[in-house]
């Protein structure tokens, strides 16, 4: 019986990584869950703010490439 008790405890640990940066979050720290993707808070704050320009210079590139091409 202590074997299944033993076993019961070590599926309750979930391990959950970073998308970010890759590294394991303790389940002590504070996470961010955004489109079903978990990052450490200081993570998230760092893609979002770089998030706008990502999309705003894709736009341009597509544009160049849209305009040349026609």
């Amino acid at each position: 019986m202590k074997v299944a008790k033993a076993m019961e405890t070590q599926g309750t640990d979930i391990r959950v990584w970073c998308e970010h940066c890759c590294i394991r979050i303790a389940p002590h720290e504070e996470r961010t869950a955004n489109r079903g993707k978990t990052y450490h808070a200081h993570c998230y704050s760092k893609l979002s703010a770089t998030n706008p320009v990502r999309k705003s210079a894709a736009a341009g590139l597509t544009k160049r490439v849209r305009g040349g091409a026609a």
